[in-house]
C-alpha cells in the first residue's frame, strides 16, 4: 500500500473519532451548564459512567506497527562510486575482481577478462521497504486532559537495489551471448532508534472513545547494520570490504573496528484515538509524523543529513495505574 494511501486511510479513522467526540461534546453541553471537575483526584470518582483517565498518575504502554522511512536517506546505499559502501570496492581491488570474474564465467563461459558496471543501472535511487516498529513507553497524567509522555521505538529498514554488468565484448542482438549480465542484488539493513519526549491533549467526551494528539522532539541515532552484495547469489559484505579495501589473501591486517552510526534529531506529530477498555486497560491506534534528521556523524561521509519525513501506523497496549491507586483507596 502506498503512503499516501496508508495516510489517508489513518487520517479518516482518526477523523472519524473526533467527530464521535464533538458529537457528545454537544450533547454534554446540552445537558449541563458546566463541568465542575477537578483536575485533582476525587475520592467520588468511581460512582462516575467514565472512571478512565480521571486521575492524575502514569500509563505504561508497548505497541507495534509499520514504520515508513523516507527515501531521502536510501541512496546511502545504491553502490555508487564515492559512497562509503561503493561497488568500486569489490571491483577496484584485483583479487575481489578476480572472483567477480570466476563467478560471473561460471555463468557467462563465453565472456572475456573485460566487464564492467553498466551505466545504467537498472534503479540508481533506493528506497526503503516498510519496517516493523516496536515501541515501549509511559505517560503521566498531569491533568484531564494533558499528559507528558516518553517513549523508545526501534524500527530496522532495509534498502534493496540493482544493477548490471556489462561486456564490452560481446556484440548486441544475441540472446545466447548478451552484452549484459542478469539483474544483481545488493541490499543493506540500517537499524534506527528514536526517543521521543511529547506533551498531548486528550478529549474527555466520550466514556469510551477518546481523541488525543501530541507533539514532541525527537533524539534519533542510525547505525548500518549490514551491507551485502549477491553476484549470481554469490555473497560478499560491503561493510567488511570497507574495512579492509586493500585486501591482499594470506596477509594480516591491523582490525577496523568502525561502526558506521550518528546520531540525529527532529521533531514529531502523533494522533489516535483511546478506545477504553476498562479503568485500566485501553488500546490506541495511532498515526505518527517525524520530521527528522539521521547519521550526523563523519564517520557517515556522504548520508543525507538534512530533516526527512518519515510515517509510522501503529497500536499501543495501555496499561494504566488505576488498579493501584483503588487498591490504595480500599486500604485506607
Amino acid at each position: 500500500m502506498k503512503i499516501c494511501h496508508l495516510s489517508f486511510f489513518c487520517f479518516l479513522f482518526i477523523f472519524q473519532g473526533f467527530t464521535i467526540d464533538i458529537h457528545a461534546q454537544n450533547k454534554k453541553q446540552k445537558a449541563q451548564q458546566e463541568d465542575n471537575y477537578d483536575d485533582f483526584y476525587d475520592p467520588y470518582e468511581d460512582t462516575y459512567q467514565d472512571i478512565s483517565w480521571k486521575q492524575k498518575g502514569f500509563e505504561f504502554f508497548v505497541g507495534a506497527g509499520a514504520y515508513f522511512g523516507g527515501k531521502y536517506t536510501a541512496n546511502y546505499y545504491n553502490g555508487a562510486f564515492g559512497n562509503t559502501f561503493s561497488l568500486s570496492l569489490l571491483l577496484s581491488n584485483k583479487y575481489r575482481r578476480d572472483s567477480v570474474l570466476y563467478i560471473l564465467k561460471e555463468k557467462y563461459p563465453y565472456i572475456d577478462e573485460e566487464f564492467a558496471l553498466d551505466k545504467d543501472w537498472c534503479n540508481t535511487n533506493s528506497k526503503y521497504n516498510v519496517a516493523m516498529d516496536i515501541v515501549l513507553g509511559a505517560r503521566y497524567r498531569v491533568a484531564k486532559n494533558w499528559y507528558l509522555e516518553a517513549s523508545y521505538s526501534f524500527r530496522r529498514v532495509t534498502a534493496e537495489n540493482r544493477f548490471e554488468f556489462i561486456f564490452p565484448g560481446i556484440p548486441d542482438g544475441n540472446n545466447d551471448r548478451r552484452p549484459y549480465s542478469n539483474p544483481q542484488v545488493m541490499g543493506a539493513k540500517e537499524d534506527r532508534h528514536y526517543i521521543d519526549f511529547s506533551v498531548g491533549y486528550i478529549s474527555q467526551n466520550q466514556p469510551v472513545v477518546k481523541p488525543f494528539v501530541a507533539i514532541g522532539g525527537l533524539f534519533t541515532y542510525v547505525r548500518v547494520k549490514s551491507f551485502e552484495v549477491f553476484i549470481e547469489d554469490r555473497r560478499f559484505d560491503l561493510k567488511e570490504m570497507a574495512r579492509n579495501p586493500d585486501y591482499v589473501p594470506g596477509t594480516q591486517v591491523m582490525p577496523n573496528y568502525t561502526d558506521w552510526a550518528g546520531a540525529g534529531y527532529g521533531f514529531s506529530v502523533t494522533a489516535g484515538l483511546k478506545f477504553v477498555v476498562n479503568k485500566s486497560v485501553s488500546l490506541d491506534p495511532l498515526f505518527q509524523l517525524s520530521v527528522a534528521s539521521f547519521g550526523n556523524s563523519s564517520i557517515l561521509k556522504g548520508y543525507n543529513t538534512a530533516l526527512g519525513c518519515n510515517y509510522y501506523a501503529g497500536i499501543r497496549l495501555v496499561m494504566s495505574d488505576a488498579v493501584f491507586v483503588k487498591s490504595v483507596k480500599s486500604n485506607q
